[in-house]
This record gives structure tokens, sequence and C-alpha cells, in this order.
């Protein structure tokens, strides 16, 4: 073997200056588990990296990960096929927001055995859980752990045996107890200093130095100082202490003046947001006073007035949230102009039942029948009722659902409309709608089906709706969802404001 390698080492060439690289580089993208796949095995890394790409370096015995020029995970490589290595340390920022999955966490089985999680963890855990409960004691050991960030593990550990036997069963206490354990080691194994070289330079200063007597005087007192503090009592002749008082105590205020009694109403509505008690108080006091009230029967007429306001407040702010583009209200709606509306029928669907229900409504009927105004008279009796409302045209449905598509928030769009209670289609059938917008149109009532309510107003019966959808498969889906279960109407075809005008006409006719 000598032999041969003497032939060889003159024809060897010299090592290169600059290490050479003998790992793999994979790019690859972090999936919403934190964890890259290499190979057939998954690697965890930091939570904050989810989405983003990252540079993996697999060697023969590890996997380092790069966020740019930064390591930001280093794992011992998996040998088998179809493995998982997770690193506990990079799921703390998840887990301190969500305690409650840290005690079935995987990365918490992983770390046991590979000694990360030792017993006393799960000691101060148990004695945390016991002393804070079951989520804030957890959070409080996720906490600790993130102090494994800048504490090394030795230290952190003897850290929570300190604290455990302690009874201190908090993370401040834990890195008090691990700053003391760092500061025991370095007195136990001290720094020598190097000896420094001796030289026969003697200095002038030591010289004299060493010609004084040594120092004879004794070692100060601050004894002394204890004059001119005050002379100390004996116990038995000090004069009693006072009472303690509580610390919070209630204060009544009696005597109060009436003027000052209407100020101390009105800046405790202000302090407790009840406008409306502070700005009836007066009259409802003169009311109370002149019709002899009891104190419960006033308590009572104010906070009646208060939540009477408050209701019709939410009304408004639900009818306001619908959209409705005029008022309409079912008083205002002429039932003997229109015989073909059953006066019976209207009052008994606004009560809303239907719409608790979940049931369609469908309106049906000519131009001028009354359906728009019904249409959106009932939507707002459902709104003061509680229901959340949106109203909304036909088309203007269909374009919103279009640009929701092109602009990739078409289920948030979906969604929102799912979510109200009552949903009001006004004008359906007055014009064709393209194949898309039919779909979409589609999803929309499917996502409501025997779910929310939905009412429209068409001008077509069902059979003419094949106008509106040119599908016929999508229009017979449609129809029958509008239709299972629900109420349909049919206003006629009178028109009430053709009758109005001619009616107008003749009178004025009549009177020229």
């Amino acid at each position: 073997m000598s032999e041969y390698f003497a032939v060889e080492r003159p024809l060897l060439q010299p090592l290169p200056d600059e290490p050479f690289e003998t790992g793999r580089l994979f790019s690859l993208r972090v999936d919403r588990f934190s964890q890259i796949s290499v190979r057939t095995n998954r690697y965890s890394v930091p939570v904050r990296l989810i989405g983003r790409t990252v540079r993996a370096m697999l060697y023969a015995s590890k996997l380092v990960v790069y966020d740019g020029q930064q390591e930001v995970a280093r794992h011992e490589r998996l040998i088998a096929k179809g493995k998982t290595r997770l690193d506990l340390d990079h799921y703390l920022e998840a887990l301190v927001r969500k305690p409650g999955a840290f005690p079935g966490a995987t990365a918490l089985e992983q770390a046991r055995p590979a000694g990360k999680f030792t017993p006393v963890h799960d000691a101060w855990w148990e004695a945390a859980k016991a002393a804070h409960g079951e989520r804030d004691g957890t959070r409080a050991l996720i906490e600790v752990l993130l102090m494994g960030r800048h504490v090394s593990h030795e230290l952190l550990v003897a850290g929570l045996a300190s604290a455990l036997r302690a009874g201190a069963l908090t993370p401040d206490a834990v890195a008090l107890e691990a700053r003391k354990a760092a500061e025991a080691d370095e007195v136990a194994a001290p720094v020598v200093p190097a000896e420094p070289e001796r030289t026969n330079v003697t200095l002038l200063t030591e010289r004299r130095l060493a010609q004084l007597p040594p120092d004879a005087r004794p070692l100060p007192s601050v004894a002394a100082y204890d004059q001119l503090l005050r002379v100390r009592q004996p116990a038995d002749r000090r004069p009693p202490r006072p009472p303690e008082r509580d610390a919070v105590t209630l204060k009544r205020h009696r005597g109060l003046t009436e003027q000052a009694a209407t100020a101390a109403v009105d800046q405790a509505c202000r302090m407790l947001r009840l406008p409306t008690i502070r700005a009836q108080f007066p009259e409802l006091a003169e009311a109370a006073a002149r019709d002899q009230m009891s104190y419960r029967g006033f308590l009572a007429e104010l906070l009646m007035a208060e939540c009477d306001d408050r209701a019709r407040r939410r009304s408004e702010r639900r009818i306001n949230a619908a959209q409705f583009p005029r008022e309409k209200s079912l008083r205002a709606f002429d039932f003997e102009a229109n015989g073909n509306v059953d006066a019976a029928v209207i009052h008994t669907l606004a009560t809303c039942e239907w719409v608790k229900k979940g049931l369609p409504l469908c309106w049906i009927g000519d131009s001028g029948t009354g359906k728009s105004h019904l249409l959106i008279a009932l939507g707002t009796e459902a709104a003061m009722a509680g229901f959340r409302v949106r109203y909304t045209l036909a088309t203007k449905l269909v374009n919103e659902l279009v640009e929701a598509a092109d602009e990739k928030v078409l289920t948030k769009t979906i969604a929102r409309y799912g979510r109200v209670d009552l949903l009001c289609i006004d004008e359906l059938g007055y014009m064709e709608l393209d194949r898309r917008g039919a779909e979409l149109l589609f999803q929309v009532l499917t996502e409501r089906e025997e779910k929310n309510s939905v009412a429209i107003a068409s001008n077509e019966s069902f059979g003419g709706w094949t106008k509106t959808f040119t599908d016929p498969r999508l229009c017979a889906a449609i129809v029958d969802r509008l239709t299972f279960g629900g109420n349909i109407i049919e206003t006629g075809t009178d028109s009430y404001r053709l009758a109005s005008a001619r009616a107008a006409r003749a009178q004025s006719a009549a009177s020229g």
C-alpha cells in the first residue's frame, strides 16, 4: 500500500482554500402546518414563515434551513421514509395564543424523548395549572419555554426546579432563578486570571507603601447613628392606633338640593350611557311627583323608557342596513284598490314567522300592482322584529357577484349575502341574465336554501322565467328553490299607478 501511495502522491492536487459544499440545496415553500417536505420526510420551521419560501441544505446527517442568509432551523436528518420531525420551539408563538392545543401537540410528544421537555417541566406545569387554572397555567409554561431562546437548557431546568421548590409558579420567578443558577455556576468556577510576567522593576509607590507601619485602627461602627432616630417607646406605652377602615367605602350623598340632585343624575347618566333617562328624567320626575308614584314605579318608568328607546334605535339601524330605496309600510297600502291581495294573509306574513322558519316568499304580478311596496313593507317589518334584512335589485346583485368573482372575493360576497336573515330581491325577470350571472345568483340561493328566507318580486310568471334564465335546467333549479315550502302571492294585472293617474286626470277634467 505504501508503495502505491508513494507513486500516487506526486500526482495529487492540493486541497482548495475554500471549503467544498457537500450538501444538496432545496428551495421549498412552508405549508400551513409550518413544515417543509424534503425528499419523503417533513421538518418543522418557525410559524412566522408560513407561506414563505425558504432554502434547505440537506447533508448526510443534518438539515439546515435558511430564510435569506439567516439560519432558522436545524434538524437531525431522518433516514426512514415518511417521517416527521418537529421542534416544539417553532410552534410556541402560535401555542401562546391557543394554549389549549399545547397538551396534545405532536411537537410536545417528540420533545419528551429528546430530553427537551423534562419531568421538571411536567412538575412545574402541573403545579402552575393547579394554582392558575388549565389555560393560564399552560400559557405560563409556554412563556417559560420561550425563555429557552435566551437561556441555556440546563439553566432553565435549574430555574424551574428552584421555582418549584419555592412555590413560585410564574415565568418571572423562573427567569430569576435561572439567573441565580447562572451566577452560582460562575462563582463555582471562577475565571483565574493569568499571572503576569514577573519583572525585576519595582514601582516607587510600592516601595513607599512597604515601609509604612501596619494599620491598627479599629473597624468603624454605625451604631452611633441610631441616636439620630426618635426615641422609641415601649410597646405598652405607645398610643393606640386608629381603627383601620375599608379601602373602599360607599359614600351616600344625603341632603342634596333639587338642583344638585338633577346635576348628579345628569352626570351619572352620561357615565352609564343612558341618554334617554338623562333627557326624560326631569319630565318623568315631575309626573311621578304629580301622580304620587312609588319609588319602584318611578324607577320602572325610567328603565322602560330607556329600553323602548334603545329598541327603536336598533330597529332604525337594521332598517338603514337593509338599504331600502324608499320608505313603505303596510298601513300605507290600499287593500281596497287591489282585491287580489288578501289583507289577512299580509298581516299574517307581517308576524315574520316565515322568516324565522327560513321559508321563501314570491310576489308575482304586473307592474304597478304593489309588489315592491309589499316587499319593502314586509322587509321593514322583519327588520323591526329583530331580523337582519338586505334589499337589492336582481341586476345589481348579479353585477356585484360578477365583479366579486373577477376580484377573487366571490366567496366572501356570497357569505355576506348568506348571513342575513331575509334577502329581498326586486325586479327579477325584467332583464335577461347572462349564464355566468345566473349561475352566480344560483349560488347565492343555494347558500340560503332552507336556512334563511328569500323574498322576490317578479313581473313574469314562472313559465316566463326562461327569458331571464336561458338555461332551462338552471331556471328549473332556481324556481324549485324559491317555491319549496314558501308562499306565492299574485298581485294581479291591474296597475294601481295607472288607475290613480286616470282618476287624477278625470278629476282634473271635471274641475276644469
